[in-house]
C-alpha cells in the first residue's frame, strides 16, 4: 500500500508532457496574387478556407470555375468556391486539399500560421511542392 501511494506522489510531481499546441488557422486572408480573399474558419469537425472576396480579375480570365475538370462546375462562380477542404490537425500543420481554381485541380495541403498574421499554404502533388504565403486580409 505503501508503495502504491509513493509510486503515485512521484507520478504527480513529475511535470505533464506537453501536448502540440493546435494552431489558429481561422481568419480572412488575400491569395498570393492579390485577386481573392479567403476566409478561413470550421466546417464540422475541420477547417476549411471559401473565396468570400474578388479582389480584382485576372486578365483574360471570368470570374467562373472554367478550369474546373468537373464539366458541371465550370460555369459556377469563383466568389464561394470552397478551396481549401478538409483540413484536419496532424502532426505540426493542418492536413487536408487545395482546389486551384487556376488549373483546376485538387491538391494536398499543409497549412500553417506565418509571420505577421499570414497563412503560409503548400500544396503537393507527390514529390513535388509549391508554398505560397496569403498575408491577411486589411
Amino acid at each position: 500500500m505503501k508503495t502504491h501511494a509513493l509510486a503515485l506522489a512521484a507520478a504527480l510531481a513529475l511535470p505533464a508532457a506537453p501536448a502540440a499546441a493546435q494552431s489558429n488557422i481561422d481568419g480572412t486572408y488575400v491569395d498570393s496574387g492579390g485577386y481573392t480573399e479567403i476566409t478561413v474558419g470550421p466546417c464540422g469537425n475541420a477547417r476549411c478556407g471559401e473565396i468570400t472576396r474578388i479582389i480584382k480579375r485576372k486578365p483574360g480570365e471570368p470570374n467562373r470555375d472554367v478550369h474546373n475538370d468537373d464539366p458541371a462546375l465550370r460555369d459556377r462562380p469563383i466568389l464561394g468556391i470552397r478551396i481549401l477542404k478538409n483540413l484536419t490537425w496532424d502532426d505540426g500543420a493542418w492536413r487536408g486539399e487545395v482546389y486551384n481554381p487556376e488549373d483546376g485541380n485538387t491538391y494536398r495541403t499543409e497549412v500553417r500560421p506565418a509571420r505577421g498574421g499570414a497563412l503560409e499554404v503548400k500544396g503537393c502533388v507527390t514529390l513535388f511542392c509549391r508554398t505560397r504565403i496569403w498575408p491577411a486580409a486589411d
